[in-house]
């Protein structure tokens, strides 16, 4: 189990950073020493795979960052990621990011192990008049499966979701009670019958859910969210180059926009305790392949807001709240740190085995 209370002191701090960041990046390296030549010395370049940078922003906090020069390969399962334990004011979630039965990477059926993928991670830390007040370990890449029971979630969470559109048209006429005279089967009509087979995308992100008390359905919510969806006011998009029927069908997208949870009578927000497993990174569901990673990635704990910065853009600056934060952002090129098919956003993603032998999760 890896739980941090918050608001914490110093030490507490430090010490939630040490087990966190040994937790996430376990691992067994074997190594011997093998005597070089000299001329092989003089062919050999390169650095140190630790190295120390420091840095400042204008709240007057200053940065010391551990950089590690590593490739990790890890599964991992922890009973209870739970960071952020304590009140805030108008939240009935207890903690900012609790996740039941959390793991890093599966394990096929022949309990071969399919890892987690972790590049150059570092340790961060924010002092500001001569005391910590922020702990960040950050991924410079991900790749893999993360999967949990996801109780809570604060920070960013950036989800491309995508499929055809003779899916979605389906879908959207299921949502009805009836389709004599009804706007939304015929927009749906005309979808599936002029780009049934065009991939439409939208994106989603963390999302105040239908019928929470303190907050209005489809508004963003960075803070103990429960809901991942498209916000108010997002519409699909089609890419250009799919057929004059799709180039028709461009011209109706303005009119089928997410607002308050809806789509043309379709939920567009999802509970995220129905995601049992999660792909961080470009993953590709009919060759069932990863493509790329995610940039980007950490986890932050801070006693105050702080704006640490953009791994992605250095001219960047991204605001953690006080308390726990994960950032799963956006990608350079625009593309989602997670990427779910219509199917598995409408339905809820299954989890996955991560675990070696009879159990699959929890072990």
């Amino acid at each position: 189990m890896s739980r941090c209370r918050m608001p914490p002191s110093f030490l507490a701090l430090a010490r939630c950073a040490v087990v966190t960041l040994a937790s996430l990046a376990a691992v067994s390296v074997q190594a011997r020493m093998e005597p070089l030549a000299d001329q092989e010395l003089s062919d050999i370049t390169g650095q140190a795979f630790i190295n120390l940078t420091t840095d400042t922003n204008a709240q007057g906090i200053t940065f010391s960052r551990v950089n590690f020069g590593l490739d990790v390969n890890t599964q991992l399962n922890i009973n209870k990621l739970e960071l952020g334990n304590y009140g805030r004011n108008g939240e009935s979630v207890p903690a900012d990011i609790s996740i039941n039965n959390f793991a890093l990477g599966t394990v096929n059926a022949n309990d071969t192990i399919n890892p987690f993928l972790i590049r150059n991670p570092y340790l961060e830390l924010a002092y500001k008049n001569n005391r910590v007040v922020g702990v960040r370990i950050g991924f410079g890449e991900a790749q893999g499966f993360l999967s949990g029971d996801i109780n809570s979630f604060t920070g960013n969470l950036a989800i491309d979701i995508y499929g055809r559109g003779s899916y979605l048209a389906g879908k959207i006429k299921e949502a009805q009670s009836s389709c004599f005279f009804n706007i939304n089967c015929t927009l749906a009509d005309a979808l599936g019958a002029l780009a049934g087979d065009a991939v439409f995308k939208a994106q989603a992100e963390l999302v105040c859910g239908p019928s929470m008390a303190n907050c209005n359905a489809g508004d963003p919510d960075a803070l103990r969210a429960l809901y991942a969806g498209l916000k108010d006011g997002t519409v699909l998009t089609i890419p250009e180059n799919s057929g004059i029927g799709s180039s028709l069908v461009s011209i109706l997208l303005p009119l089928i926009t997410s607002q308050d949870c809806k789509m043309l009578g379709l939920d567009t927000c999802f509970n995220l305790a129905n995601y049992k497993t999660l792909p961080v990174g470009k993953f590709d569901t009919n060759t069932q392949q990863f493509t790329d990673t995610a940039k980007g990635v950490f986890i932050a704990m801070q006693t105050e807001n702080i704006n640490w910065r953009d791994p992605q853009n250095a001219s960047n600056f991204i605001t953690a709240l006080a308390g726990a934060f994960m950032n799963m952002p956006r990608n350079a090129d625009g593309s989602g740190a997670v990427t779910l098919d219509f199917v598995q956003a409408l339905q809820g993603a299954v989890r996955q085995d991560t675990c070696l032998g009879a159990a699959t999760h929890g072990c």
